[in-house]
């Protein structure tokens, strides 16, 4: 039977871990067994030694053990062969491998595999490790990924700044089978070109899957300005939707020529502009003649040191764009930020509809899709939150 090195809580921090929660923060532990090694598999017990439950222990986070088991259940292959499995039966009840042949396979602490997570592109699995517990498990974790989803191939794209917090390198490259280096993938019946070597992300923002779907709904007869536009995931939503037009803004080239791409994959080129520019001096030094507005920043908030100025990001954008927006008109706005819950988000909208002096009314608020759940017992891992406004 395996000897797990232990670690014991400070008195009364062992109520998070009785109640699930997957995190255990440096300052909760009381001590720790000598040679208790950075990526290990743990026992966590509370103070006067009863087991908790088992987690990977790395004395470089912050996050110093992310629990996989509580109670008496090992951390084995098993186990996360269980784990997969639910994860791939999630999304097919939800419906999400229905709906398009690009989705979140593995969500993290989402799926209760907290520093782990994969996409599916049309068969290719795309997979993200985050974290030194996980990293000890790779090997294992890649050999399971393959007998569960059965993909074409698996490439890594483990080049996230987080890793350096755990002491580990970044890495991209191929594991297995030939990633091709270009996808096409469909959602909701549109075609989008997939850069999984190089793009943002693993390739493709397959969060707002349902906010394009929203805004395929509402375009027809509207003009669209797409703010941080990427590889015009929205602006061919829109068009598709029956917009008059679409402008993609983006400060990358390469993204706004691939959106211009993905425009014409689609048969929509006559109707679609790109535009390489800086999103916020765009709204400061335009005119705003569109009538449906999508403002979708990267998250501006990297840690909870850097929420104050990405509010007044968050503020500005949102100023400029209800400020000279036509009457009647749209505005989806988001935020992917994590350390920015809805209710700090839609104060920021506030504080920037009341600058314009602008009647703003809220439509829609939207969140993660299915394929992106949010364990009940970790809330903390909801990132996305839009607001769907009217201005007059």
């Amino acid at each position: 039977m395996t000897q797990y090195k232990r670690i014991f809580l400070r008195p009364g921090k062992e109520k998070p871990v009785a109640q699930r929660h997957p995190w255990i923060f440096s300052g909760a532990i009381d001590r720790l067994d000598d040679g208790t090694d950075d990526g290990t598999i743990v026992s966590v017990r509370d103070n006067s030694g009863t087991h908790l439950g088992y987690g990977y222990f790395n004395g470089r986070s912050q996050i110093a053990v992310r629990m996989l088991s509580f109670d008496e259940r090992t951390v084995d292959s098993a186990l996360i062969r269980e784990r997969l499995l639910s994860a791939l039966e999630r999304r097919k009840c939800s419906g999400v491998t229905a709906q398009t042949t690009a989705f979140r396979a593995v969500f993290s602490e989402g799926d209760f595999l907290p520093g782990l997570v994969a996409d599916s592109y049309d068969g290719h699995l795309v997979i993200q490790i985050l974290t030194l517990g996980i990293e000890r498990m790779r090997n294992t974790i890649i050999d399971l990924l393959q007998e569960v989803f059965a993909p074409h191939s698996i490439y890594e794209r483990s080049d996230h700044a987080g890793r350096s917090i755990e002491g580990l390198p970044e890495r991209n490259g191929t594991i297995s089978g030939a990633t091709p280096e270009e996808i096409i993938i469909v959602e909701n019946g549109l075609r989008f070109i997939v850069d999984v070597r190089h793009g943002q992300k693993t390739g493709f923002f397959i969060d707002q899957r349902d906010n394009r779907a929203l805004i395929a709904g509402i375009s027809r007869g509207r003009s669209v300005l797409n703010l941080f536009s990427y590889t015009g995931g929205f602006s061919v939503a829109a068009l598709a939707g029956g917009a008059i037009e679409a402008v993609s803004v983006d400060v990358s080239e390469p993204a706004v020529r691939m959106a211009e791409r993905n425009a014409e994959l689609n048969a929509l080129t006559g109707r679609s502009r790109g535009v390489t520019a800086d999103a916020f001096e765009y709204l400061r030094g335009v005119d705003i003649s569109s009538d449906l507005i999508i403002i979708d920043p990267p998250a501006f908030a990297k840690n909870r040191q850097s929420v104050a100025a990405a509010c007044r990001g968050y503020k500005e954008l949102n100023l400029q764009a209800i400020r000279k927006c036509r009457p009647g008109a749209l505005v989806l706005t988001c935020s992917c930020s994590r350390f920015l819950g809805m209710d700090l988000f839609q104060k920021v909208v506030f504080g920037a509809a009341a600058d314009a002096g602008r009647a703003v009314s809220i439509l829609h608020t939207g969140h993660h899709p299915p394929d992106h759940p949010v364990s009940i017992y970790c809330p903390e891992t909801a990132y996305l939150k839009s607001l769907l406004l009217s201005v007059d």
